[in-house]
């Protein structure tokens, strides 16, 4: 099977027979295009034209029968996949779509694989540390025949099955029992099975069978994405709350491909938009002691004259507030330009007027954009500053910040904050 690594944005897909690096088949495009819409994937982020595919905020990984596609978001200033592969990881820890410690995460720098294979690693190492501890048992119902009475006597049945039979030392009971056979341990049978299909880590598979083999009694299901959702943890089983959000992530996103092979495909796919957002907003929670608002919603821009309502909602990525004043913080997973305004575009700039005119205590809204290509500039300091015609003291201001690493975006911030008065 080829895997193919593209970058997000950056990166074309080509369709053109007798295959090459980065490119399918039509009848391979045929597929993802299927695929793309019974995931109900957002067009808007997929730009297809002149025989070519260009992936547009989406990052991850998707499985076809033939091929994969992992993409990457541009991360660092060179193409180097291993490093925007643990860059995305982080993130993606830092938001809390996962929970890798400090040890776990050098052990998956190591491996050279995919993010399938990675995700696959981080589920199955997971689980079976938590399955060592023991497997979660539920009461369930049974009805059986037996010699002697347990539980309830089903009147009916008693009668069918055993009466009407003679069989006078029999009994047809109902009663619980203690099962491993239950939602929960089948969610996992069933991710079990699909990443055994795909994962091609020897070590990872061997985990995956041995859990298998510890989940021998508990039946496959498949499930819909409604029943995944539906299916919620209690105290009991708590410590399985990664392994339960990993199964679903694999699971949720499965659909049956329209090769003819009839596989399995399935994608895990995140918005860098709302990453990029979460992690700034993550972060900016570490660098300043400050209350930090994210999505903050308490402000209408407008109210309608015959009734007073509130219309068009303000809703700022994050506000840091320290009591007099306020910082006005949006993120954008854009490319800036050496261009007019460094790129920044129209409405994003009238979005940042409307917040510094309704914020009253905000003297300074601030647009963040990741550092993705390399510009003659010092990201110390602030790309472009504007103030509003009307009043000097406002002011937008618009930054870059490298995601290379942790500790370096941190910095950063730090310093925004800081030349900012916070």
């Amino acid at each position: 099977m080829r895997h193919i690594v593209l970058i997000e944005c950056y990166d074309r897909l080509r369709i053109v027979e007798g295959g090459g690096d980065k490119t399918i088949s039509p009848s391979q495009a045929d597929e993802l295009a299927g695929f793309i819409e019974e995931q109900n994937l957002k067009r808007e982020n997929i730009s297809w034209g002149n025989k070519c595919i260009t992936f547009l905020n989406y990052v991850g990984y998707i499985q076809c029968s033939t091929f994969s596609i992992e993409i990457l978001p541009k991360v660092t200033l060179h193409n180097d996949f291993s490093h925007m592969r643990k860059v995305l990881i982080g993130m993606l820890n830092e938001c809390g779509y996962l929970n890798v410690t400090t040890s776990n995460m050098a052990q998956l720098q190591l491996m050279d694989g995919s993010l399938l294979e990675i995700f696959g690693r981080i589920y199955a190492s997971t689980l079976f540390s938590e399955l060592k501890k023991g497997i979660t048992t539920k009461y369930q119902q049974v009805e059986n025949n037996l010699m002697t009475l347990k539980g309830a006597l089903v009147i009916p049945q008693h009668i069918k099955e055993n009466l009407s039979r003679n069989k006078k030392y029999m009994a047809y009971c109902e009663y619980e029992e203690r099962s491993i056979d239950h939602q929960l341990n089948q969610v996992f049978k069933a991710a079990n099975k699909l990443l055994l299909k795909s994962i091609k880590n020897l070590e990872t598979q061997k985990l995956l069978k041995q859990m298998d083999h510890a989940l021998d009694g508990v039946k496959f299901k498949s499930f819909s994405k409604k029943q995944l959702a539906r299916i919620k943890l209690d105290r009991t089983n708590k410590r399985f709350e990664l392994t339960l959000l990993l199964a679903k992530q694999f699971l949720m996103n499965v659909t049956a491909s329209f090769s003819a092979k009839n596989e399995t495909s399935f994608s895990l796919l995140f918005e860098m938009n709302d990453l990029f957002e979460k992690y700034i907003a993550a972060l900016m929670r570490k660098v300043t002691e400050h209350t930090v608002y994210e999505q903050h919603n308490k402000n209408r821009l407008l109210v309608k004259e015959n009734n007073n309502r509130d219309i068009f909602q303000l809703k700022p990525d994050m506000v840091v507030d320290n009591g007099p004043i306020q910082l006005i913080i949006d993120t954008k997973w854009k490319s800036l330009t050496t261009g007019n305004r460094s790129g920044v575009k129209r409405e994003d700039l009238f979005q940042m007027y409307a917040y510094l005119t309704r914020y009253d205590r905000a003297k300074i809204a601030i647009l963040i954009y990741p550092q993705q290509i390399t510009l003659n500039i010092d990201y110390n300091v602030q790309i472009e500053s504007w103030y509003l015609h009307v009043d000097e003291s406002k002011k937008l201001k618009v930054y870059a910040v490298s995601l290379e690493s942790k500790s370096q975006t941190i910095e950063e911030l730090q310093n925004i904050l800081r030349i900012n008065g916070f």
